[in-house]
């Protein structure tokens, strides 16, 4: 069995429109939401192998906190550069040469591919993957290159359902 951890980033700041889109931070709620998120996973067993973030300053600061919370060490959050403005055909492609050794596995990104990437994987509708949402897909294979849109629902988890989600800065 392989699984899948989709996380996209907590909620961003606006709050410097001259900011570049890829560094923008977060702001207070996503800084809060994160760590509650991360410990949702541990509480339910579902701690990641590996951590896969796309370079943008909020899913650095997402997957650092969701680390910390998860007691998986920052350090060996790899960034990749393609996750920024990629298609959910590219993380698949990603994802299908992901290291055999890894049986569960974190990707920290952006919508609309995050959202998108949850309904090819598993067939099943998603309005939106909200920020700090995390949808967990498990896939009975035993080779990343047999990743498919056969995987099964193993949790969604909503930043709303944990007292952080909702509101402004």
């Amino acid at each position: 069995m392989k699984r899948l951890i989709l996380s996209r980033h907590a909620k961003s700041s606006w709050k410097y429109p001259e900011l570049r889109d890829i560094d923008r931070p977060l702001n207070k709620r996503g800084r809060k939401a994160a760590p509650i998120m991360g410990g949702a996973l541990k509480e339910r067993g579902l701690i990641p192998e590996a951590i896969y973030a796309s370079p943008s300053v909020r899913t650095r600061m997402t997957s650092a906190l969701l680390a910390e919370a998860l007691g998986f060490p920052t350090e060996q959050i790899e960034f990749i550069d393609s996750f920024y403005g990629t298609s959910p055909g590219g993380v698949v492609q990603f994802a299908s040469k992901l290291d055999e050794s890894l049986s569960s596995v974190m990707l920290v990104g952006h919508n609309p591919t995050w959202t998108d990437l949850c309904h090819r994987l598993t067939g099943d509708y998603l309005e939106n993957l909200p920020t700090s949402g995390i949808m967990v897909i498990d896939f009975d294979i035993n080779h990343w290159s047999e990743l498919s849109n056969q995987g099964k629902i193993n949790a969604l988890l909503i930043p709303r359902d944990f007292g952080c989600g909702g509101g402004q800065d």
